[in-house]
């Protein structure tokens, strides 16, 4: 209970994906399963008779999916046609509680937020096992591993200088905004198309990890075969894994590697966890942006609000990670330490499924509209004199006011978050982000 403790103390947060769009809800029955068109996409009707991603079952009607109303009366030859079984371990378990506790420290934030401005130093890393900073990238040209911004290499040392017998410092790659429309948005893609340009972004990370004392490389690709993203939807996935097993052949045991996995099944199935898991030490699953004000632009969700980490929703979304027979100790879940919030329409109506008019205001430090991070939540708690309520079955808190509202983590929502990746035998969690643990202005 002492990492709770720490967790909860440092609860102030911001997304990996500051902008997520369209498709990417957890509902994933009515919205990314194959249910927003008619069209089969799997099985004997479909368009080159395609086989479920994931090993999601293919349903009579050719749509891929994860309960029996998909698996009873399947196309065999398509896909499963037995519901996965969840992991049990028991919420006592210690599988995750007692396993990894991952961290990732944004370097950019330290140099563009408004305030609250965290460096290395002044981390509390009490109970993280694993501290990565995010980001690192590559040349889109050359595929030679390069830091996000010069500047950002000033903080390397003092972030290395973090490790000790109980905490490794690792180098993040890539990140949602690497792979937006630029000179980037296809990099990934291009670097991992053949073995003379994965050789040359292998071989530079190696020598980027020796000369900068990283003892470990994430790999956080946004997202492969995601055409929105950049990806390459007929090549990627195979890519990818020819990549993660050439990587770890180059750097045997001498550096950790792990790869961040999307939670959503738009973009998990342009991935294959399964065959990487034998590469990689763990995945980090985001399971975090589930819902936000895009939700009002998906005519299956429309604009009600929802916590973008109610775990109703992360545990549907885990399910595809059972289907694909990931092994769960390999998997940290995501705990993210800001809110996504809302305008409200009605300020009557200020619940789970209310209608919104628009994303939350910006708050002073994070500058974005639509989430707040949770040192500006605590504040507008205490400054307001505001009474949080606890969601038990969402395992989130929501606090309202004005016009506002918000659903977030706190000490109890994370005991609870953490019983259940106990119970489902993960082999621990990631906090995105640390550096929201202090403030320098």
């Amino acid at each position: 209970m002492e990492l709770l403790a720490v967790l909860s103390a440092l609860l102030l947060g911001t997304p990996l994906s500051a902008h997520l769009a369209g498709l990417q809800s957890s509902d994933i029955d009515a919205q990314v399963l194959g249910q927003v068109s008619d069209t089969p996409e799997c099985g004997v009707g479909s368009e080159g008779k395609k086989e479920c991603p994931l090993n999601l079952c293919c349903s009579k009607s050719g749509k891929c999916g994860t309960d029996v109303s998909f698996c009873s009366d399947c196309q065999k030859e398509w896909g499963s046609c037995t519901v996965a079984k969840t992991p049990s371990c028991g919420k006592d378990s210690g599988s995750a509680s007692n396993g990894r506790h991952v961290a990732y420290y944004q370097v950019a934030d330290a140099r563009r937020r408004a305030c609250q401005k965290v460096t290395p130093k002044q981390l509390n890393v009490t109970g993280i096992t694993h501290l990565n900073l995010a980001f690192a990238t590559f040349d889109p040209s050359s595929f030679q591993l390069r830091p996000e911004n010069i500047s950002d290499a000033e903080v390397y040392s003092d972030f290395v200088g973090l490790k000790s017998s109980s905490l490794q410092t690792w180098i993040a790659v890539g990140g949602w905004m690497f792979s937006e429309p630029g000179p980037a948005h296809h990099a990934w893609s291009k670097m991992t198309s053949s073995r003379e340009n994965r050789a040359s972004f292998i071989d530079s990370a190696i020598k980027f990890m020796e000369t900068n004392g990283f003892q470990g490389i994430d790999l956080s690709w946004e997202f492969p075969g995601a055409w929105d993203r950049g990806g390459d939807s007929s090549h990627d996935q195979a890519n990818f894994i020819y990549l993660a097993e050439e990587l770890r052949k180059a750097i045997g045991t001498r550096f950790g590697f792990s790869i961040a996995l999307p939670s959503t099944y738009g973009y998990l199935r342009g991935m294959d966890p399964y065959a990487l898991q034998g590469q990689v030490d763990w995945f980090n699953t985001m399971t975090y942006d589930l819902h936000g004000a895009w939700d009002a632009e998906n005519p299956n969700l429309g604009a009600k609000m929802q916590p973008h980490t109610d775990i109703r929703d992360i545990d549907k979304n885990v399910q595809l990670l059972w289907f694909n027979r990931v092994d769960p100790k390999k998997v940290n879940l995501g705990i993210a330490y800001y809110a996504r919030g809302y305008t409200m329409s009605d300020k009557s109506c200020h619940a789970i499924g209310c209608s919104f008019s628009g994303p939350s205001s910006k708050g002073p430090c994070s500058e974005f509209e639509g989430y707040l991070m949770n040192s500006e939540i605590q504040k507008i708690v205490k400054d307001r004199s505001l009474t949080p309520e606890f969601l038990k079955e969402a395992m989130v808190k929501q606090v309202f006011w004005d016009d506002q509202w918000v659903a977030y983590e706190d000490w109890d929502t994370l005991a609870m978050k953490m019983e259940y990746a106990n119970d489902h035998c993960l082999g621990g969690t990631f906090i995105w982000s640390l550096d929201f643990g202090g403030d320098s202005g």
